[in-house]
């Protein structure tokens, strides 16, 4: 059976060239071109359908508001906007919303490629393993609303980084961890920071999601208690990881998009261990002595002990919550990075460089657990050494301010 995809194109003249490029597709998706929300909103409601393109500029209902009910109505529905990237400001309401970002003009291989990956690799729909392992689950953390929140406000044309500090103060547990990150020696300070709204000037809007991510998932966790897991030692890797792939990322010369990408998939690259711990002690107490006593990977015993990873139930989560598909990848991947079929840098390569520079850090290693053969085939080998001297010399700058 064909895949069913939705396009909305407002402009008659787009709309008719943009069937009439992907014409060659019809073989292969069964596509239905409408002009508007409200017939994008009618259509879904008659009929099913496996992604939703649109435009960005729309009247009466935007694609972000479109996308935004598409996420809430039909969270399995894929959501992908085909948009201008260089609209920087139109591009960013969409965050949060959307899985993937298209480039107009669209080349029907490139959308078909991009079909064919998201469709192929469905992270944020988990497959028969993971599900079997979310049943077991009693704690597992619903969407953040405050994320949503956030995500909307900066949405509004009256958005203000002032505005998102007043709805962080309104949650005492998320402020103390925005409060917390912000005042630590990363951002290197020379002063306090005392409220949300002077903790977002210094974050900026993108880490400030980020943060509220992380911290979202650690409070709901933080009755936690085993003797084989610390989860203050889980958010200091976090946040070290997130910090080293953002460097490593900045070092390739990666454009903002995929600095921030980087850094919010290094933060949330363990999340999965979260739910594990909370929700499996003694299997994941189990995995973890495996991995120990015969030098594989946490896992690697993981699949055999509960029969899948923490990577990959941490990248069903973030899909669940709607991040954009690079993030789910780089978290799900981060430990198999040649699993992914793009062969080029992206925030998979700076997390699974970052993470692993990170346990090398903390251990005392001389040489890092990656994967050498990928990033060999990406001609960035070379580059390692380069990224972990990057990573030691900015962290001790950090420090030493």
């Amino acid at each position: 059976m064909k895949r069913k995809i939705l396009f909305v194109e407002e402009q008659p003249k787009a709309r008719k060239e943009l069937e009439s490029q992907l014409a060659e597709l019809s073989g292969r998706y069964d596509m239905v071109f409408v002009g508007s929300s409200t017939d994008a909103f009618d259509q879904l409601q008659n009929s099913a359908f496996d992604a939703v393109v649109t435009e960005l500029r729309l009247s009466v209902i935007n694609g972000a508001q479109l996308l935004n009910e598409v996420m809430d109505r039909h969270p399995n529905i894929l959501r992908f906007v085909l948009s201008d990237l260089s609209d920087r400001q139109a591009t960013m309401k969409c965050v949060g919303t959307a899985h993937q970002f298209l480039s107009k003009p669209a080349e029907p291989q490139t959308l078909a490629a991009a079909f064919e990956r998201a469709f192929a690799y469905e992270t944020w729909l988990p497959g028969e393993k993971v599900r079997s392992l979310l049943a077991q689950m009693n704690k597992l953390p619903s969407p953040p609303q405050l994320y949503f929140q956030v995500v909307k406000e900066l949405q509004s044309p009256d958005s203000s980084l002032e505005n998102v500090g007043d709805m962080i103060a309104k949650d005492p547990a998320m402020a103390a961890k925005v409060l917390q990150l912000v005042n630590s020696a990363v951002f290197s300070l020379k002063r306090t920071v005392a409220s949300p709204s002077e903790a977002v000037m210094f974050l900026g809007v993108d880490t400030t999601k980020s943060v509220i991510l992380l911290a979202h998932s650690f409070s709901y966790f933080d009755q936690i208690s085993t003797a084989d897991f610390s989860i203050g030692h889980l958010w200091q890797h976090s946040i070290r990881t997130g910090n080293f792939a953002r460097w490593i990322a900045e070092e390739e010369g990666a454009d903002k998009p995929m600095v921030e990408e980087s850094y919010t998939a290094g933060m949330l690259h363990d999340i999965g261990k979260l739910a594990l711990a909370a929700n499996m002690p003694e299997q994941f107490s189990e995995a973890a002595m495996m991995a120990h006593s015969r030098g594989c990977s946490l896992c690697e015993a993981e699949e055999e002990v509960l029969g899948a990873s923490h990577a990959e139930l941490g990248a069903c989560m973030l899909a669940i919550w709607g991040l954009p598909l690079s993030i789910v990848e780089a978290v799900a991947l981060h430990h198999h990075p040649a699993q992914l079929f793009s062969k080029t840098f992206c925030p998979l390569t700076a997390v699974h460089a970052a993470n692993a520079i990170g346990h090398a850090e903390m251990s005392g290693a001389s040489s890092l657990p990656v994967d050498a053969d990928y990033l060999a085939e990406l001609e960035l080998d070379q580059r390692l050494p380069v990224w972990w001297e990057t990573c030691k010399q900015k962290e001790k700058a950090a420090k030493k301010d």
